[in-house]
């Protein structure tokens, strides 16, 4: 999965004492990533669907980016 892009979607965020997508990315210690590793978090609600679009946008963004500098 080297090179993989890797979107975390950091669900339940509509519910209160939900982790923020900030304190899971220290958690998972994200930062410490291989710079040329492609990832986000996304804070979303998989009941109200508040975010959910932001991440996926993002997820083929980066993809198609990554697959039109191939050509």
């Amino acid at each position: 999965l080297s090179g993989a892009s890797l979107l975390i979607l950091a669900n339940k965020q509509d519910i209160k004492g939900a982790l923020t997508p900030a304190e899971i990315a220290k958690v998972l210690n994200l930062e410490s990533m291989d710079k040329t590793r492609h990832w986000k978090i996304v804070g979303c609600s998989a009941y109200t669907g508040e975010g959910l679009l932001e991440g996926f946008d993002w997820l083929v963004q980066d993809v198609a980016s990554r697959i039109y500098m191939l050509d």
